[in-house]
């Protein structure tokens, strides 16, 4: 660790026994993850996304690609509130992810500092973009009024802690241990993966791990995975999983994992691919029409604006090639069709997306996805074809080929050196 900044998307649990109490520490030594998941009763998974402005991006994949039940927005009593502690709270917001509020190190902070942070907090809650409710939680009680009415979104449970001391982190444990995930039950459906990551592990072959987002996946399982760069979908079988780096044989919906795969390359996977049910007939697309909010922009965005567009674990550069209206700006809300530069991508109505670039940033879903037509993209070229401008002007055959000739010092014919390269746009 160099800098003690947190550039990459992180991972632990907490587990809790039937009790309440957390098994995480016990009397003697320490547990790894398969004992925590053996002894728990439900298990809380931290997902540690980057605080600085410089990896915003990571952030923004974080929230959108591992898709949490809650959000806990972490502030330093003696640092204050900052300007990136706004935009991750701006972003939880967009996302309509619930979040609560950790103030820390109140230990080493002066009482006027302590409340001068927090009388900041409140009035950026109570604000007209963000239309909270905080709730100081001090007692039990309080705990358990707010995990009750948490869930409704408008409720932002406010924890002043301590690690040294351990002031209310009994608390802030017995609120974690009260929360209910938002996800709802889709094991019926067909499967649906999203990859977040790849990996080539030594004696076991190529690892993919991601989010089941519906359905259920088995070992052994065959699955359509891709889009590949033309759009294309190859069928893959599933050899091994492990979950909370345990070998498991099934997954269900909202649970993440880890699957090893058979007879596919690591180069052949990258992050925004799926892996989906046969019976879904998948197919992948360059255009789609999404409903968004500009949050912040400098000027005015126009049609053939470029940005970054977070949908799910998929990050790519996107136009927009038609809007509703003739321009947008800050505040404004429009529907947009979209088209990814590079590849084509897998998208379902409904999915939340995030437009960023820059300082420039808009939210919102996604309406419609246009069936595929068969043509090709914008990397899918049509091979070049050469015509014969000669052949052309004396009326000749346009299929018919150049007659050959030989010239002095290898000098190609004329017609050849006249050749037009005609691509399909």
């Amino acid at each position: 660790m160099e800098s003690g900044r947190t550039s990459s998307v992180g991972n632990d649990i907490l587990g809790f026994d039937s009790t309440g109490k957390v098994v995480n520490r016990p009397e003697h030594g320490s547990l790894d993850w398969v004992k925590i998941c053996e002894k728990s009763t439900k298990v809380i998974t931290f997902i540690d996304l980057a605080g600085h402005e410089r990896y915003l991006k990571t952030t923004v994949f974080g929230m959108t690609g591992h898709m949490p039940d809650f959000g806990m927005l972490m502030i330093g009593a003696n640092a204050g509130i900052i300007g990136m502690t706004k935009e991750h709270l701006g972003l939880a917001l967009a996302l309509s992810v619930p979040v609560f509020v950790v103030v820390t190190k109140i230990d080493m902070c002066p009482p006027n500092i302590l409340q001068d942070t927090l009388r900041l907090l409140v009035r950026i809650l109570k604000s007209p973009g963000c239309r909270k409710v905080p709730v100081m939680v001090k007692t039990k009680d309080d705990v358990i009024v707010s995990a009750t009415n948490f869930v409704s979104q408008r409720l932002c449970p406010i924890f002043q802690v301590s690690n040294v001391n351990g002031e209310n982190l009994d608390l802030l444990k017995m609120f974690l241990n009260l929360l209910t995930t938002r996800v709802m039950s889709t094991d019926n459906d067909p499967a649906e993966f999203q990859i977040d990551d790849t990996y080539s592990v030594p004696g076991v072959g190529t690892v993919v791990s991601g989010t089941t987002l519906c359905g259920t996946i088995r070992l052994n399982d065959t699955l359509m995975l891709g889009p590949d760069p033309v759009g294309q979908f190859m069928a893959i079988t599933v050899k091994s999983i492990h979950r909370k780096r345990m070998v498991v044989r099934e997954v269900r919906a909202g649970q993440t994992a880890s699957f090893a795969l058979k007879k596919i390359k690591r180069s052949q996977i990258r992050k925004g691919m799926v892996m989906v049910s046969p019976t879904l007939n998948p197919s992948a697309t360059w255009e789609f029409d999404g409903e968004i909010l500009v949050l912040h922009h400098p000027t005015t965005i126009s049609s053939r604006y470029q940005a970054m567009v977070h949908c799910g674990s998929i990050r790519q550069t996107a136009s927009i090639l038609s809007m509703s209206e003739e321009c947008l700006r800050t505040g404004d809300k429009a529907r947009v069709r979209f088209r990814f530069i590079k590849y084509p991508e897998y998208l379902r109505p409904g999915q939340r997306l995030v437009f960023r670039e820059g300082r420039t940033k808009a939210v919102g879903n996604v309406l419609a996805v246009p069936p595929p037509t068969g043509q090709v993209g914008a990397r899918q070229l049509q091979k070049p074809h050469k015509i014969n401008p000669q052949a052309q002007n004396s009326g000749e055959n346009e299929n018919q080929p150049a007659q050959k000739s030989r010239r002095r010092g290898g000098q190609k014919p004329l017609a050849e050196q006249n050749t037009r390269t005609i691509t399909k746009s």
